[in-house]
């Protein structure tokens, strides 16, 4: 059976859901570590962690890759804290009524900006 290594875990290749969730576990500390870090930039940070897996991913094939996947990304959201200040409903976004209400007001106003200008 074929061994490799990724972050110091060592996984059979095909990796077991044990494997995965490890290294879900040690990339959610190693994240957690790199917040307290001031010479550690988090979005370049978390962009080089996921390339680490991607890689390490192409040596799978095709349903191996999505299993791994499914458990990696499940026990990431499952180990998550909460952000009760960011709810997940609020990344739906602005509701069309929203957006169409604000450009009908700044219609009106410039409107009314041209027609007194006009005026006098």
């Amino acid at each position: 059976m074929m061994t490799r290594t990724l972050d110091g875990v060592n996984f059979d290749m095909p990796p077991t859901a044990g494997q995965v969730m490890e290294l879900a576990h040690l990339h959610r500390k190693k994240l957690d570590d790199a917040i307290f870090s001031k010479y550690t930039h988090l979005g370049n940070y978390g962009l080089a962690q996921r390339k680490e897996v991607y890689d390490f991913t192409r040596a799978l094939d095709v349903n191996q890759r999505e299993q791994f996947y499914k458990l990696y990304n499940g026990e990431l959201v499952r180990i998550a804290d909460e952000d009760r200040l960011h709810p997940p409903e609020a990344e739906a976004g602005l509701s069309k009524f929203a957006v169409a209400l604000v450009l009908v007001i700044v219609a009106l106003v410039l409107y009314s900006t041209i027609l007194s200008r006009m005026m006098s």
